[in-house]
This record gives C-alpha cells, structure tokens and sequence, in this order.
C-alpha cells in the first residue's frame, strides 16, 4: 500500500494524478509477483466515486488477482481514511529488454471464497478483452484522427524526454494518463467556457476512464502526438474521446498507442454538480460517436 498526499491549484486532487498513482501502484505490486520489469497492457474501468481534497492522505492499493502466462489481472483502489474513493482493474504484462513477453513463474492461488470471486471476475474481464484485442495488430498501426470532423476538439504534441520514462527507455503509462486527462480536461473546461481560475469560478472533474488498451510502447525519444474531441453532453457530465499515436523522428514510423474515453463532471466551487451547456450532434460523425457514447454508457460495470 503507497501513501500519496497531493492537490492541484484548485485544492481537489487531479484525475490525472490518481491515474498516475493508480497506475504506478499496479506496475510495482506487478513486478514484485513477476520478478522483473512489467508494462501496463490495458484498464478495463476507472471510476472515480470520490474527489480527494487538499490535505487528504490518499492510500492505494493494488493486488495481483491472476497470473496467466506473461500477464497479470491487477484490481486497484484507492481510498481516504475507510472511504474507497477511486477503483481500477488493469492488465500488466512482463517483459524483457526488448519489450517481448516473459512467462512468469510465479503463480497466485486464491484462499478465500471472496478472493475466488475476485478472480472469477477477472476471468470474466480476461475472456471480454481478449474479444475485443481479436484483431489487435491492426489496431497497432497509426490511426487516423477520429476527432477531426468534430466541432469540439483540441490536440497537444509532447516530446518524451527522460523525465517521462520509468527508466530512461519506456514512457511511464501513468504519465502518459496524466498528459491525456489533462488534454481531456482542458477541452471540458473550454466546452464550459472556462478559461481563467478564480476561487469562486466552476470547474471540472474525472469521473470514469473506459477502456484503455496499449498497443505500441513509447520509448525515449519519441513524439506522441494527441488529439481530443467532445462525443457526448449529458446534464452534468461530458464524453471526451482521446486519441494517441507515437511518432519515431528517426525512422519517420507512426504507431497507434491508445483510444479511449474520458468522462468529466462540471462542478460548483462546493463540488456540487452543475449542468452543463446544451449540446446537440450536428454531423453524421457527431451523431455516429453520440450513440457510441449512449451504447457504453448503458453497459453493465
């Protein structure tokens, strides 16, 4: 279990720190079962059922439920005091220098009836991502940028210097969260027409991430370009789709890293939820990623 204690300039914890934290958290309980280095492969569902606030001591903890033969399911949380504020399922996958797969040796053997279920349920998100993951090299080549045609959108070019690695060679997944839900943020707060903070001024928050699956790591040195767009507007929350290729300046390569969804809440200066601005789908490309947004929205967590 690690102890975190941070904010931002607003006095409420950024989503995109808890996702570090979530993240970083669930690759060092990974390592330690796997014995040597692992990378974050996948989050299933990141739901923010609490904010944190400044001068709270945030404890996350993650455990490994599974170890099939070089990935492991991994169910995170984080929590204030007895409260659970923030929960996560990921896939981290062992690897060598190369960043090829390992077998792992090690394997976990549920002891209670509770930790069975556990794992049951993690079977269950095993067999649904692997469904999903059916034509996955295609999914590593460089995709094109599904928010273009969309009226809201914003897009951000980050370098990857050593200050975004773990270790000089990858790019930290939990920096790479940070940098996505900043830019999703970002386009939330635009979309609400705030541009300035004040004490008394609204703002936004993370609520859910949906999704997240890796497909091509980043390594030092490469450019990560990403784009974000507005999908969907209910009467509190909004839909931010975002999209993240790596570029290699040496070669001239493009790969695709990830697509997913992030989901953020406009809130008063209290924390108390706020509606937002109508929005209404005015294209074919608008109206095709609202239903998208209504059909994952609906889905059992």
């Amino acid at each position: 279990m690690v102890h975190y204690q941070q904010t931002n300039f607003m006095g409420r914890l950024h989503g995109g720190d808890m996702l570090k934290f979530l993240a970083d958290s669930g690759m060092l309980a990974s390592m330690r079962v796997a014995k040597g280095f692992t990378v974050l492969a996948s989050l299933d569902q990141v739901l923010f059922k609490k904010g944190g606030r400044l001068g709270d001591i945030i404890e996350v903890e993650a455990k490994v439920l599974y170890v099939g033969k070089s990935s492991m399911e991994v169910e995170m949380s984080a929590r204030r005091g007895e409260e659970i504020i923030v929960t996560a399922t990921g896939t981290y996958v062992k690897v060598d220098q190369e960043f090829r797969p390992v077998e792992i040796d090690e394997k976990v053997i549920p002891e209670t009836r509770e930790e069975q279920v556990k794992v049951e349920e993690a079977m269950k998100r095993r067999e649904a991502r692997l469904e999903k993951l059916a034509n996955r090299n295609s999914m590593r080549e460089c995709s094109a940028d599904p928010t273009n045609f969309l009226r809201y959108r914003i897009s951000n070019s980050l370098f990857v210097g050593p200050g975004m690695t773990y270790d000089g060679r990858v790019a930290s997944a939990g920096m790479l969260l940070k940098a996505m839900d900043d830019l999703g943020g970002t386009l939330a707060l635009r979309f609400n027409g705030i541009e300035n903070y004040s004490p008394d001024s609204d703002g936004v928050v993370t609520v859910a991430v949906s999704d997240i699956f890796f497909y091509s790591p980043i390594r030092l040195g490469d450019v990560v370009e990403m784009n974000a767009g507005l999908t969907y507007v209910g009467k509190t929350s909004a839909d931010i789709l975002i999209n993240v290729n790596r570029l290699d300046p040496k070669s001239g390569g493009c790969s695709h890293v990830t697509t997913a969804f992030f989901t953020y809440v406009r809130i008063d200066p209290q924390g108390n939820k706020k509606e937002m601005p109508e929005y209404v789908p005015a294209t074919e490309q608008e109206r095709e990623l609202w239903l998208n947004s209504l059909r994952r929205r609906q889905r059992p967590l």
